[in-house]
């Protein structure tokens, strides 16, 4: 396989409606928001979920996801004993009978190699595994990254809902009990991510797993469809290609929502707004590091450059830009 050899961003639309992107543990689920500007935020660790479920759903067997180097290291296994693995655990279910006996720095490369050769998130995220006391950990820096806050383009307003439980609350009661769960009625979050050439050289990230996680991110996202994240659907997906150490930086701060129907936190639909595009496109058309650009795009996200309203890619093309359609 073709490893990696320059430089992407990855600048990923989507919009979560009637759900809740991502929930905060520690504050009653409740959607993660910025206090301060009253955004949604999604973390990167919510994103590489979603990629990896994507990766599980495509192969169920384990062994043929180990054989095609397409297995996933980062998810829920079980130790011979049913308690959930541990992650020095999950080390050990990697180590070869070759590996047997063996210690320190040898033990280590073996891992190393076992998960790399395997594992696919490995080659795209990164790992770390511990191996024990006074045993090294394997520590992998992951080519491909993404802000630890991905945000809406738009202040929000998450929702507490009140509804029927299926079962009575105690065991003498004669009624059903309310659950709660909090959502935003509306969201369009602007996802960011780079593939580093030089990480990519030390997992063996190759141009097939990038793609992979192109895939992953459309259509991971639009199969989303558990009680809290059903409602999540793609609408722009844009790889831009530079040459080796280069990248223009700072992708979702260079868009915005323009034309708003509403207030922010009465947005419902892409018909409430449009995407502009214009500083965006202007940035790229003066770097002259950009190779090119792939895009995908739902037709139902209306985008502006100044005064032009169109696809991306037909604004990106009037911009003087080299771009290509994006398959997945």
């Amino acid at each position: 396989m073709t490893i990696l050899s320059k430089r992407y961003e990855i600048l990923f639309i989507y919009e979560a409606k009637d759900c809740n992107p991502n929930g905060d543990p520690l504050d009653e689920n409740r959607p993660r928001t910025d206090q301060e500007t009253g955004e949604a935020t999604v973390s990167d660790v919510r994103i590489k979920r979603t990629v990896r479920d994507y990766f599980l759903s495509l192969e169920p067997d384990v062994e043929k996801r180990l054989a095609a180097g397409r297995e996933v290291l980062i998810r829920d296994t079980l130790k011979a004993d049913g308690y959930l693995s541990e992650s020095k655990d999950r080390a050990e279910q990697f180590l070869s009978e070759a590996a047997k006996g063996k210690k320190g720095e040898e033990k280590r490369r073996l891992l190393e190699s076992a998960v790399l050769r395997g594992c696919i998130d490995a080659r795209l995220f990164g790992a770390t595994l511990p191996l024990g006391k006074s045993e090294p950990s394997l520590q992998l820096t992951g080519p491909v990254q993404f802000s630890a806050f991905n945000r809406s383009l738009h202040r929000v307003s998450p929702t507490l809902v009140q509804q029927n439980a299926a079962y009575a609350g105690s065991d003498k009661g004669n009624q059903k009990s309310f659950a709660e769960r909090w959502l935003l009625p509306y969201a369009l979050i602007a996802a960011y991510g780079v593939a580093n050439e030089t990480a990519a050289r030390t997992t063996g990230l190759s141009e097939a797993d990038l793609d992979l996680l192109l895939q992953g991110l459309w259509r991971g996202t639009a199969a989303l469809n558990t009680h809290s994240k059903l409602g999540h659907d793609p609408l722009l997906l844009v790889v831009a290609h530079y040459q080796p150490g280069y990248r223009l930086g700072a992708l979702p701060r260079r868009i915005a929502l323009s034309d708003k129907t509403t207030e922010d936190t009465a947005l419902r639909s892409t018909h409430d707004f449009q995407l502009e595009v214009g500083e965006l496109l202007a940035a790229w058309r003066d770097f002259p590091m950009l190779t090119d650009l792939r895009v995908l795009q739902d037709a139902r996200l209306r985008c502006r450059a100044g005064g032009r309203t169109g696809s991306f890619t037909e604004l990106a093309t009037a911009a003087g830009l080299p771009v290509t359609t994006l398959a997945v």
